[in-house]
This record gives structure tokens, sequence and C-alpha cells, in this order.
């Protein structure tokens, strides 16, 4: 009928579905699930750093890196900034466990700005440098008083265990005999845990305070050595003689 106002029926009416929430757009669910899968990796890296085996931290670290590229697009929160400043120190003291210092050093090279002004972060780069110029004292001294997070405190320890150990070989390949004193400046020691750390490896120390070092089992002696032996004995000494000489 001409004039009439009557709706239209029920069936013909177009129904609108409902706004869509924030949450379930597209590229905020793969933003969520990126998260959860970088949360996932640093859970890993945290295990791995508490159980004291590090064979796999370095790979595991890698791939927290590569799932960051995607993460790393706006300024990162103080929190966030945390924890990744704690990732990458993990990830360049790994390296450094390797004796990786090239990869260590391209790290730190690519390392977003605001993270390397972080705590940890900055202070696994003073141990890279130390290890770098080959500055042992400085190099323990960073290893010993820096104030490390606890989660790091595990990896921490075993780089300063294993470079003493490396440090302490080259001693005994280099000097037939060292004064304790200068041997436990090189090791970051006192002369008293030096004296230990000697005698736990066999090395005899005189009344005049000298500490005999033995080399290594199957080491060659001096008269035997070839010239590319005898080189690599007299970079080994310029190494350990560096730091003191800048002192």
């Amino acid at each position: 009928r001409l004039g009439s106002t009557r709706p239209p029926p029920p069936s013909l009416v177009k129904h609108q579905p409902p706004d869509t929430p924030a949450a379930a757009h597209p590229a905020a669910s793969r933003r969520g699930r990126k998260a959860a899968a970088m949360e996932a990796l640093r859970q890993q890296v945290l295990q791995v750093l508490a159980s004291g085996d590090f064979s796999k931290l370095v790979p595991l670290c890698e791939d927290a890196e590569l799932a960051l590229q995607d993460e790393l697009t706006g300024t990162p929160t103080p929190e966030q900034v945390a924890q990744l400043g704690e990732l990458y120190a993990a990830h360049l003291l790994g390296y450094l466990l390797k004796g990786d210092l090239s990869a260590a050093r391209f790290l730190w090279k690519r390392t977003p700005e605001t993270v390397q002004q972080n705590q940890q972060a900055a202070a696994a780069h003073e141990v890279l440098c130390a290890k770098w110029r080959r500055q042992n004292a400085e190099l323990f001294r960073q290893l010993a008083t820096a104030s490390w997070e606890p989660s790091l405190q595990p990896l921490v320890g075993e780089l300063q265990r294993r470079s003493r150990s490396q440090l302490m070989d080259q001693i005994g390949d280099a000097y037939k005999v060292i004064s304790v004193s200068r041997a436990a400046e090189m090791l970051g020691l006192g002369e008293d845990a030096a004296r230990e750390a000697f005698l736990q490896r066999g090395w005899s120390i005189d009344d005049a305070g000298h500490v005999l070092p033995v080399p290594r089992a199957g080491a060659e002696d001096l008269i035997q050595m070839g010239e590319a032996q005898l080189q690599q004995l007299a970079e080994y000494v310029a190494h350990l003689e560096q730091p003191l000489l800048r002192a």
C-alpha cells in the first residue's frame, strides 16, 4: 500500500557482523605468536645458563637473535632492554667461551645501540675488549668485579676458569722460570692463591719466590723446536708480557 511504513520481513534484513577485536587481527595474532616464540627461546637460554652445560648456548642465542629481527621494530621498553641485555651478554660470553673472538666482535657491532648501553651487555663487551687486547689482568678483574646478573654468573665463572687454565698452559709452555708475583699478576690472582694453583699443577716454587712451570704433556724441548714452534713461543711470551709493559 502506498505510504506504508511497515518494516521489511526479518529474513530480508542484512545482519552486520560484530566488530572484530584488535587481538583477533591477523597482524596482531602473528606478533603474539612471535613474541611467544621469542619468550620460549629466552627461557631455553636461561635453562642452559642454569644447567652449567654451555654446549648448546651459542646455537640457542643465535636462534634468539634471528627471532629478534622482526621484534625490534620500535623503541624497546626498559624491561625489554634488560631482557635483551641479558641475552646479548650471554651470547657474547658464549662466543668467548668458545674462543671465537671474531664472532663476538661482529655480534657487538650488530647489537642495537639501546642494548649496548645495558649494564650486562656493556660488561660483556669490556671482557671482550680485554680478551682481544690480551690484557689478562684486566680480563680477570672484569670477570670478577662486574655486577653480573645471577643468571649469568655460572657462565662467567666457567669463562674465568677456562681462561685462567689456558693462560697457565701458555705460561708453562713459554717459561722455564718466572717470579710468583709476575705470574700471579698475569692470572689475576693474589700470590697465595697463585702459589696454590701452581702447586696443584705440580710446579715447584723455590725459596727466592720463583716458580718453575712444567710444559704440557707432549710439548717439545726447545732444542728440538723448528722455526714455526719458536715463532709461536715468541708470540706467547709477547702476549703474556704485554699487560705488564702497559702497566
